[in-house]
């Protein structure tokens, strides 16, 4: 432990296993034939064991909602046998009937010996036995609460842990996570509380008109020229309604608009005659519609159902991109202090009837599995604050609670402004000019570090033509056609992507010119601290260091040229297949890695290892422009189940880039020794401080706490760091999994320290961040910038959730250009 960290001890949200399986599983392959829907699925095998064939499947049987079952006996049937299942209370039909074959899968038996010796510690690998163990675990404790609520698998949402209404035909639901995690010498479980977005339930006129935002049925009547129709059809594409003229659950395959005069034929006494659904369902049901102008229901075979005879079926998950307008309702509802997210897990697994009430579950006792109602207490540290230094010479600032205030510093290393120029997109511009011109000034007196003059032209944009008015303005400023000015500030309304989107591609792209985008509604009530804010990314954009904080790790590391990288992918939206991933390496080229240059790489969707990684720090090497000693490479983004094989590939571009460049250069020195750290957000563990005196001013523990033992994997070198102050619900701390040291020979506090530091050193903040700046850079998410504006990336809209069998990287390829050759040693994606 280093000398300067103190201990903590704090709650975990884990909950202990006692009583591994003691006897052996059996494994099946599970055959549901064109069923694409995972709830459906479940609904099937679970009629199948319930109603079908209950005496098969005693003890229950174990189902994946995929294609695997896990028996604790050997099924009486066999090796192989199909059952024909009636999803139907009445009489089977041939549409009522679904066959589901289930297959003995030959020599898979499934014990818990491997992840038992992984447990205690002797073994140091996780085998496919031990992985597959593991796996049933996670089914067998998610099997009993799957069955009864929405889930997305590894999380279930009901309304008795609570719920609200969002609008727009939707609603959210909290619930609560689950994985079964080893660790050493225990076997926990993770409990998180989590919300899930769901549909509406209930008649469906009810939701068409929450969805259209209006109470009047008038509103029913749309027609299929209305902007309103294709969102329609869209949201309710694929979810299940039930009925009040008869029983039975279909699909919602489209709508139809006006369905009671929709005609078709129909066979009546051995005749074929032409009627109307309203007369169809008032001749056979007698059922005289209320609504017959509404929009329909249109079901599989061209089925046509009035839409006030449609109930929206319950605990359906709406699993596509949640409106902007809905988002902040969703983190007002889901955002908890600690001490309240902590009460709602114990309740969820305290007592019979709660929700998570392991003991009720026939599949958690069938496998002798005991759950500790108690979450587990860990020990813990929590780490020196770096101080953060300002003007060399003056007295550093101490970060209090992860934060600290900037106002009237001078900056580490300003950059000056020889000449600069302001274009107003305002609403209203001789309205709003006072206002923006107050802006202006106090920002002038916030960058004096910056000895920033008065700008040498004010004009206003018509938002017709970006690209001239910015031309124009860089005319006027520098006093020649092809000279850029060092700054362009402009002045966005509140809501102004397109603007926006022509500014970032003329500035980043085709000029090299640096842009400020600011919003009129936020300098409309700028202070002093959101000047601050701008002029530090002013800073860093002109290649400037706003502050380093002061770390003995970092000191020791400057004594050699090192540099530190950070690495991402960013995917297209969920069900988007023809759009592009985007890879991004950032890398420090200053000698207190405050300052870092961005590649960007596009290739194909979905694929995490970077592609081009050999490439990307072979030209960083290059351009670093002396013999690195050592490589810090932190990873964002990969899940647990990518570890070893992304990070194996990359390990080997990195070490293969080295060997090129040494090779090319006959470079005589040592070549750099790497060190290769994940660091994860994707995860549910959390801490909570056991007193207030033990909290920050949040509720949470302070910035800084750190958990290497108690949860941590039993095999790899792991910690958790909680780096920056609580502000909203409660803080989630970064998982670092370190897959190779060759830099600090597995000193795990000096990584924590190192890793520490860096989340002190984003340029844009007064506060610690949530992982190191070099990962905390969102280059990924300024790709859209560099695409032709044909192409539509990011618009989810524009896409078409095909499969990607016709994906062209090439189009995308010639459609990405990187930054402007001026941008190289500015941080310009701040």
């Amino acid at each position: 432990m280093s000398r300067s960290s103190r201990r903590l001890q704090v709650v975990t949200n884990s909950f202990k296993i006692t009583g591994l399986p003691n006897r052996t599983y059996f494994q099946y392959d599970a055959i549901e034939p064109e069923i694409k829907n995972a709830l459906r699925r479940i609904e099937v095998f679970e009629r199948l064991q319930n109603h079908s064939q209950p005496r098969i499947f005693t003890p229950k049987v174990i189902y994946d909602s995929d294609a695997i079952a896990y028996s604790s006996h050997v099924l009486s049937f066999g090796n192989s046998a199909t059952f024909e299942v009636n999803m139907s209370d009445r009489a089977p039909t041939p549409r009522s009937i679904v066959k589901v074959t289930i297959k003995r899968v030959d020599a898979s038996i499934i014990d818990f010996e491997d992840l038992r010796r992984l447990i205690e510690g002797a073994t140091t690998s996780m085998t496919p036995r031990a992985t597959i163990a593991l796996n049933l675990l996670q089914l067998i404790l998610r099997q009993a609460p799957n069955l009864k609520y929405a889930n997305n698998v590894k999380a279930f949402f009901c309304r008795e842990a609570g719920s609200k209404s969002l609008g727009g035909g939707l609603e959210i639901f909290k619930g609560f996570f689950q994985s079964v995690r080893p660790a050493l010498k225990s076997l926990l479980v993770n409990v998180d509380t989590s919300c899930g977005v769901i549909y509406q339930d209930g008649p469906m006129i009810e939701v068409i008109l929450s969805f259209l935002g209006t109470s009047h049925p008038r509103a029913l009547n749309i027609d299929s020229n209305s902007p309103d129709w294709s969102k329609l059809k869209h949201f309710f594409k694929s979810i299940f309604v039930t009925f009040t003229h008869r029983k039975g659950k279909k699909k919602i395959a489209s709508l139809v608009p006006r369905a009671g005069s929709v005609e078709f034929e129909r066979e009546k006494d051995g005749v074929t005659e032409r009627t109307t659904i309203q007369a169809y369902f008032r001749e056979t049901y007698n059922i005289s519609l209320k609504y017959p102008d509404a929009l329909g229901v249109e079901l599989g075979r061209g089925t046509i159902v009035p839409v006030e005879l449609c109930i929206v079926a319950p605990n359906q998950r709406y699993t596509r991109k949640l409106p902007q307008e809905l988002t902040k309702k969703m983190v007002d509802f889901t955002s908890e202090k600690p001490k309240a997210r902590l009460d709602a897990i114990q309740r969820g697994i305290r007592g019979a009837g709660s929700v998570l009430d392991y003991n009720s579950s026939v599949f958690v006792r069938d496998a002798g599995m005991q759950i500790s109602p108690s979450p587990t207490i860990i020990d813990g540290k929590v780490l020196s604050t770096p101080p953060m230094q300002y003007r060399p010479g003056s007295q550093p600032l101490i970060p209090k609670f992860g934060a600290w205030n900037a106002v009237n510093q001078q900056f580490f290393q300003p950059r000056s402004i020889a000449k600069w120029a302001i274009v107003d997109y305002s609403p209203n511009p001789s309205r709003d000019r006072p206002a923006n011109e107050r802006f202006v000034t106090m920002l002038g007196k916030n960058c004096q570090k910056l000895a920033i003059p008065p700008p040498q032209v004010y004009m206003n944009g018509n938002g017709g033509n970006v690209v001239e008015d910015l031309k124009q303005a860089a005319r006027q400023a520098t006093g020649h056609e092809s000279q850029q000015p060092d700054l362009i500030l402009v002045i966005l309304p509140s809501s102004a992507a397109e603007i926006r989107f022509s500014v970032k591609q003329h500035g980043d792209v085709r000029t090299g010119v640096v842009t400020q985008c600011v919003r009129v509604d936020k300098i409309a009530r700028a202070n002093d601290q959101y000047c601050n804010n701008v002029a530090m990314k002013i800073n860093a954009k002109l290649g400037g260091v706003n502050a380093v904080p002061q770390s003995r790790i970092l000191a020791e590391l400057a004594k050699q040229p090192f540099i530190i990288m950070g690495a991402d992918v960013g995917h297209p939206s969920p069900g988007v297949f023809d759009q592009p991933s985007v890879a991004s390496l950032v890398w420090s080229y200053d000698p207190q890695a405050m300052c870092y240059e961005a590649f960007t790489s596009i290739q194909p969707p979905r694929f995490e290892p970077i592609e081009h990684l050999h490439a990307m720090v072979k030209k960083a090497i290059k351009d670093f422009g002396r013999p690195p000693s050592r490589i810090i490479f932190f990873r964002d983004g990969l899940s647990e189940g990518e570890y070893a094989k992304v990070a194996e590939k990359e390990i080997q571009d990195i070490k293969g880039a080295v060997d090129a460049i040494w090779s090319e250069r006959s470079v005589t020195l040592p070549k750099p020794t790497l060190t290769f750290i994940v660091v994860g957000k994707r995860h549910h563990v959390r801490f909570f401080p056991q007193s207030d005196q033990d909290a920050d001013k949040s509720g949470n523990c302070p910035a800084g706490f750190v958990a290497d033992q108690g949860i941590g994997n039993p095999i790899a070198k792991d910690y958790y760091l909680q780096s920056h102050g609580g502000l909203l619900g409660t803080s989630r701390p970064s998982h670092y999994v370190v897959i190779r040291d060759e830099n600090f020979a597995n000193n795990v506090d000096n990584l924590q320290e190192l890793s520490f530091a860096l989340c002190h050193s984003y340029a844009r903040a007064t506060r610690s961040v949530s992982i190191p700046a070099p990962v905390y850079y969102l280059v990924c998410g300024r790709a859209k910038f560099h695409f032709r504006p044909d192409l539509r990336y990011d618009d989810s809209s524009a896409s078409v959730a095909s499969g990607g069998s016709t994906f062209d990287i090439r189009k995308w390829q010639a459609g990405f250009k990187g930054p402007h050759e001026k941008m190289s040693k500015k941080m310009f994606y701040m």
